[in-house]
């Protein structure tokens, strides 16, 4: 799968190898004993959201077929090509304020309302605060949460 990236003055590839889902943290942990320094591979990545898959850095496909040989657990390689881009974006944090619009119902996790379940008003992504109205009081109350105290419950009402 080639990406032809010029990184550390040497031209970088990406494979992407299908596993057993479940095993990609035994098979890169194999494959990281395998790779010596001469045998081509720079990293080994387990995207976080994405299942039964591994990619591996390296400085052409030869390698990564010479390093994956009769590794338990794999299962082949994707044909296609990644980009640096497309492996950067599934391993860049995300905040989780970012998915949260005015209407939402979230669940408050900590602070002294915790365990109460609250609506989104608005939402400051810059300031890492949510402005919420708890929905199980007996009067409209708002307050102002850090989004870490805060996790998505449901949809819109």
């Amino acid at each position: 799968m080639a990406s032809n990236e010029v990184r550390r003055g040497v031209s970088s590839q990406f494979a992407v190898l299908r596993t057993i889902s479940g095993k990609e943290l035994n098979v890169a942990l194999v494959l990281e004993l395998r790779a010596t320094s001469e045998s081509g591979i720079y990293g080994i990545l387990i995207p976080p959201d994405v299942k039964g898959y591994i990619i591996v850095e390296s400085d052409g496909l030869h390698s990564v077929q010479k390093v994956v040989k009769g590794v338990k657990h794999v299962r082949g390689r994707v044909a296609g090509s990644v980009t640096y881009e497309e492996v950067e974006r599934l391993v860049k944090v995300r905040s989780p304020l970012e998915e949260l619009k005015p209407g939402d119902v979230v669940e408050i996790v900590a602070g002294p309302f915790k365990g109460l379940k609250a609506t989104v008003r608005t939402v400051n992504v810059s300031k890492n605060e949510v402005e919420v109205e708890i929905l199980e009081a007996a009067y409209p109350l708002k307050v102002f949460l850090p989004g870490d105290n805060i996790k998505p419950a449901g949809k819109r009402w």
